[in-house]
């Protein structure tokens, strides 16, 4: 039987096609709480870290979503940082600024987008509720000391007008290393404002964290409060007669174990966010034009999905970084 559905909105807008969407994970949960932990206790700093492509810009969006929704009027501000050459005092001031939403971030000497921060960063926590205010650093690790002291003169400042500052350093492990260096140059005045906790971001470890990732797109709706969830928008048919994504966890996981151990990989397998991301999105991208009542996912459609990801080759790179660390450790 031929079944015909009018999807709510264009194939191309959607935002699993986009890539625009976040699913939840376990890590991304445990990183949730952590992070809220350090809000209610002011805690002024700390490190989360993983390598690249686990899903650390990823979890930080979702993260300052929640955030923004249990503190709805509360200042939460994410700025990337930048790899520059020669470290620029007025650039660093400027991108803070442009963070908070400042029209004048780039006008003006270096001593007023000093004060321009803070006039901003007070006016913002007296609209809110709250005496404090949330950074998050993404690719922290490119900071160099110099920006840690402009970072510092902020944090002191606004100690000074009876704001708490809370820094959250989201980067590569090198994190960890940086603040070992720190350490034994006796840079106190850096570990005690932001690198006080840690917290390593996570792949999916094992085929539950796979199921509940896979649930996501079994329950996530766009448009929102609509009836078509991720999985009903690309199968249909298929949905409307009981198929759920979640029930193939051991499968995608089965995929990702078999390529794993065929390259011989020496570590436990983790499974960054990216390639778990893209290897679903390849596997409905590529099967939606089979959808019917009766449609089901093959262990060899998993199979293709996690090739046509680059699972592999990412993990290639992955063995060269970890051997590095290893031989960092050692010495």
């Amino acid at each position: 039987m031929t079944f015909s559905y009018q999807r709510p909105v264009d194939y191309e807008k959607h935002p699993v096609v986009q890539q625009k969407y976040i699913v939840p994970t376990p890590s991304i949960d445990e990183m949730l709480q952590r992070v809220k932990k350090l809000v209610r206790l002011r805690t002024p700093g700390g490190i989360i870290y993983a390598h690249p492509r686990f899903g650390k810009t990823y979890s930080i969006r979702y993260i300052i979503q929640i955030l923004k929704e249990d503190f709805p009027s509360a200042v939460i501000i994410s700025f990337g940082c930048q790899k520059k050459k020669n470290h620029s005092e007025d650039a660093f001031f400027s991108t803070l600024l442009e963070a908070t939403g400042h029209e004048g971030y780039l006008t003006g000497t270096i001593t007023r987008k000093r004060a321009r921060l803070t006039e901003r960063l007070q006016e913002l926590v007296d609209r809110s509720q709250y005496n404090w205010v949330v950074f998050f650093a993404d690719e922290a690790q490119r900071l160099d000391t110099i920006e840690y002291e402009w970072l510092r003169d902020v944090h002191d400042e606004l100690e000074r007008r009876g704001i708490r500052m809370i820094t959250l350093l989201v980067g590569q492990p090198q994190l960890l290393h940086q603040k070992s260096a720190f350490r034994h140059s006796k840079q106190t005045q850096i570990v005690s404002r932001f690198m006080i906790d840690e917290m390593r971001f996570r792949g999916l470890r094992s085929p539950s964290d796979v199921a509940t990732c896979l649930a996501g797109y079994d329950e996530a709706c766009y448009p929102v409060n609509s009836q078509w969830t991720y999985t009903r928008f690309f199968l249909p048919a298929a949905y409307s007669a009981g198929f759920r994504l979640v029930s193939y966890a051991p499968f995608l996981w089965d995929a990702f174990k078999k390529a794993h151990d065929e390259a011989k990989f020496n570590f436990d397998m983790e499974i960054p966010m990216q390639y778990f991301a893209r290897s679903v999105e390849i596997a409905l991208f590529e099967n939606m034009k089979h959808d019917a009542s009766d449609f089901q996912f093959s262990p060899a459609m998993w199979a293709n999905a996690v090739a046509e990801s680059n699972f592999i080759s990412s993990h290639e790179e992955l063995r060269l970084v970890m051997f590095d660390e290893k031989g960092i450790h050692q010495r």
